[in-house]
């Protein structure tokens, strides 16, 4: 063949029913709702209802007071792939394969209808898979507004002046999948709006990103900050960056509190995501929207030690070729020169979640200074715990026994020793299970029956209190010898 022949070429269109085939692609209902709300972010929408029938069919929608769009804007949205996803897009642009909006819905559902409003001028436009597999054609059915006024949410958009409502008809896999009664429904609603709480809990107007109100059936959503970043006993890293291509990675990274130092609701808000050992990791945002999360990309397991850990990573949508972002944007990887530089930060970045681990319930750098009940025995890979026989406690009360009483104590300490659940409080401790802590009150009033069986022995008041202050548990109570001088009247 010669350089200047045309190529023979034979066009194969595919057949309609690609668009069965595509629900496939492994969508939850949630995760396909956050894709739809990715355009209400890029149409500029400072508003976005999730909306779920209350009753009878079930249908749900999304509606947005974002710019809308033309017929002619309209016809491309709901066109496959229409842009590609080399083109470059707007920072805020959160699509990124022009399939999201379509294969999302129609994952969930057999009929797609978009219905936008621009100038008040209103297009309705619907993906109907029965109705392409029947013509065997890629059509699409354009509606007349008297076909609408059935429709959930199709009234709220009426109201505005510009505006987009995707709704979901004869939502056939969620029946399927979670059941056909309205409680399925609900609960499922209760799943979308979690999801949404998370996923674009940045767009709260108080993180530097600008803040879209969002509701379901009318009640907004409260948003999830997997970081607990306004909670006083949170730490976090300064940002570091990692430029790529002439473009910025950004990192932070947050310690959580140990459980135990919360209160109830603020325990439920770090177990809002699951358990904390599955949740540490790395957090990815790409245009300030969360994307993956719990996921340390290889570069380190996960452990018990740093389950505090939770490092925010921030990246331009222009470096998507580079994170082999998926369609249904929950999956992506680290290119290798960002994995090396992640692989460099993670140790450092968990250090600070290694230590509350280590040292919980105790002070910190002062070990020294504090005599505590038990002591670790390590022994290569192996360790036990022992009872601390200096401990005053202990002292105190072996000081007057008999050679014989001493030795039955020791055997008592010894049988105590050996039988510590160790495998127990780890798979609770795992599970984020808190141990119960003694009241300070309490602690303040066995030190006073302490001292009472002391000083009838002669111990000396000020050594004994001395003692007891730098022991635990009474050093963990705040301001323990103040308030011990004062039970005593000193």
């Amino acid at each position: 063949m010669k350089s200047c022949d045309p190529l023979k070429t034979i066009v194969v269109a595919p057949d309609p029913a690609l668009l069965e085939s595509m629900r496939s692609i492994g969508y939850t209902v949630e995760a396909a709702v956050a894709d739809v709300i990715d355009n209400s972010v890029a149409a500029g929408a400072t508003a976005v209802d999730v909306l779920v029938s209350p009753t009878g069919l079930f249908q749900m929608a999304i509606l947005d007071n974002g710019t809308g769009m033309s017929r002619e804007e309209g016809i491309k949205c709901m066109t496959l792939a229409a842009i590609s996803p080399t083109k470059k897009r707007h920072p805020n642009d959160l699509g990124r394969f022009g399939l999201g909006l379509k294969t999302a819905s129609l994952s969930q559902c057999r009929t797609l209808t978009i219905i936008t409003k621009k100038n008040s001028k209103i297009t309705a436009l619907r993906w109907s898979l029965d109705h392409v597999i029947e013509v065997k054609d890629w059509s699409l059915i354009e509606l007349d507004v008297d076909q609408l006024e059935s429709l959930l949410g199709f009234q709220q958009l009426n109201e505005l002046l510009n505006g987009t409502l995707v709704h979901w008809g004869e939502l056939d896999q969620l029946s399927i999948t979670e059941g056909g009664d309205q409680a399925d429904l609900d609960r499922v609603a209760h799943r979308v709006r979690d999801h949404i709480a998370l996923v674009f809990h940045l767009f709260n107007g108080n993180s530097g990103v600008r803040k879209i109100g969002m509701r379901l059936n009318g009640s907004p959503i409260i948003p999830i900050d997997p970081f607990m970043s306004n909670f006083q006993l949170t730490n976090r890293t300064p940002w570091e960056s990692i430029i790529i291509e002439g473009q910025e990675v950004k990192l932070m990274a947050y310690t959580l509190p140990y459980i135990s130092k919360l209160e109830p609701i603020e325990r439920a808000h770090a177990l809002k995501l699951g358990a904390l050992r599955e949740t540490q990791g790395f957090y990815l945002y790409r245009s300030s929207r969360l994307v993956v999360w719990g996921n340390w990309f290889r570069v380190m397991p996960r452990s018990e030690m740093a389950k505090l850990t939770r490092v925010r990573v921030d990246i331009p949508n222009s470096l998507d070729h580079l994170w082999a972002l998926d369609v249904k944007k929950s999956h992506a990887e680290p290119p290798p020169q960002v994995r090396r530089r992640l692989s460099e930060l993670a140790k450092t970045m968990m250090m600070p979640s290694q230590k509350v681990q280590q040292f919980r319930g105790r002070r910190v750098n002062q070990s020294q200074e504090f005599d505590f009940m038990w002591t670790a025995k390590v022994n290569g890979d192996e360790f036990s715990y022992e009872i601390n026989t200096e401990h005053p406690t202990v002292s105190t009360f072996t000081q007057d026994l008999s050679d014989s009483q001493l030795e039955q104590f020791s055997r008592v300490l010894e049988d105590i020793q050996s039988t510590f659940p160790v495998e127990d409080a780890h798979n609770r401790m795992s599970g984020d299970g808190v141990p119960q802590a003694v009241d300070d009150a309490i602690l303040l009033d066995r030190a006073l029956e302490g001292w009472r069986l002391a000083e009838s022995s002669g111990v000396d008041l000020e050594r004994f209190r001395l003692a007891i202050s730098r022991s635990e548990p009474y050093c963990l109570v705040h301001d323990f010898d103040n308030r011990f001088r004062e039970a005593l009247q000193l």
